[in-house]
């Protein structure tokens, strides 16, 4: 038999010959490694989601009645139904004040009734003619009918969704962004407005009146090139009264602060894991050594060099690594992978998993550092032990 064979059968043996032992290093070592891989995949779907808010929301300012900033911010980042009304007329105002470019303007539809619907969703009627934020997400548009547009998140059954006791069928999917947007239903204002008086027939109570033509919820509004946004803000505030502008820029940079906080707090406990997993793990390797010395002994007596017996060690530090790693990756992916909607929610914040090559790359990443780890906290006593000397340890 090929002595690296026997080597790697020696390593085996000797974990299943100490079950306890192997199993609780073993723990150790998937611990870790479920910790450093969900640091991985939390940051990247935090990244992605920043990522995916900044081009979903796709304004330079937004306009709300006065109070309702962090209201709209729910709304956005974790679509919660939610409502707040102004005159619709404020989109007009907004449109001849110097500086803007382009403005459009959603409607929030939201039911007192709880069994309004299959799902808490969030109902936003848009006017199609104007709009720029949700069109651009659809890959199949028709500007006619009563065309309902499904966030990713939306669940969609027979590309039907059903709202006040009535089916309405789903035109189009809108592309996954990470925002609160993924958990809410468009519809065109004319749609919105059907949808309210079906509701009305039935019984069902609403904060509104349903007025899309008289009433908004928020205006976006895209500035010119050469306009400067706290410039335009300021005027729409000095123009319009009872409003609250809202700059994208200082909303996403929030978002950022918030995601590089919690990012660097991921990174820093995944860290102190790592360090812990290597100094215990070089503590118990450490202390294997005096009663192992005999065996070890033994099998110099019996003609194995010095480079057999470290190596015994380190493909049992190579046996923990990797059955250690791959078990605290499948763990942490169990956890992370079917409940990454609830994490968002969770959080309040936008996030958005990665594409399933750049999962498997954080799994790999994640198992070659504890692989790594296992053997850096190995090494000491490989190098005891390829030391130990045939007579005096045989005594």
């Amino acid at each position: 038999m090929a002595q690296s064979l026997s080597v790697r059968t020696l390593a085996i043996k000797n974990l299943q010959r100490s079950p306890f032992r192997t199993f609780s290093m073993a723990a150790l070592v998937a611990l870790c490694s479920a910790v450093l891989f969900g640091s991985f995949l939390l940051a990247s779907s935090l990244r992605n989601g920043i990522s995916g808010m900044k081009e979903r929301v796709g304004a330079d300012l937004m306009v709300v009645p006065n109070g309702y900033e962090q209201t709209l911010e729910s709304v956005l980042l974790s679509g919660e139904p939610n409502y707040f009304y102004m005159d619709k007329d404020i989109e007009n105002i907004v449109r001849n004040i110097d500086g803007v470019k382009d403005v459009t303007s959603q409607f929030y539809l939201t039911s007192l009734s709880e069994s309004c619907c299959d799902f808490p969703v969030q109902i936003i009627g848009f006017d199609p003619e104007s709009d720029f934020l949700i069109k651009p997400w659809i890959q199949k548009y028709n500007a006619d009918g009563e065309d309902i547009f499904a966030g990713y998140n939306v669940n969609v059954e027979k590309n039907t969704v059903s709202f006040f006791s009535k089916s309405h069928t789903v035109s189009a999917r809108l592309a996954k962004s990470g925002s609160g947007m993924d958990n809410a239903v468009f519809a065109n204002l004319d749609t919105v407005r059907k949808i309210y008086d079906d509701a009305l027939e039935k019984g069902f109570a609403f904060i509104s009146d349903g007025n899309v033509k008289e009433k908004t919820s928020a205006i976006f509004i895209r500035i010119d090139e050469k306009s400067n946004a706290d410039t335009v803000a300021l005027k729409i505030r000095e123009t319009v009264d009872g409003v609250q502008v809202i700059q994208q820029g200082k909303f996403i940079q929030t978002l950022k602060d918030k995601m590089d906080s919690f990012v660097f707090f991921l990174h820093t406990i995944s860290v102190l894991f790592l360090l812990i997993t290597v100094a215990v793990l070089a503590i118990v390797f450490s202390l294997t050594v005096f009663e192992r010395r005999r065996e070890f002994s033994i099998l110099r007596v019996l003609g194995a060099d010095r480079h057999s017996l470290s190596s015994i060690v380190m493909n049992e530090a190579l046996f923990l690594g990797t059955i250690g790693s791959v078990c605290g990756v499948f763990v942490s992916a169990l956890i992370l992978l079917p409940f990454n909607f609830l994490i968002s929610q969770k959080i309040a914040m936008p996030f958005c998993m990665p594409s399933t090559g750049t999962i498997i790359l954080f799994a790999i990443i994640s198992c070659a550092l504890l692989v790594a780890a296992c053997f850096l906290s190995a090494i000491r006593t490989a190098i005891k032990i390829s030391k130990l000397e045939v007579y005096s340890e045989s005594k």
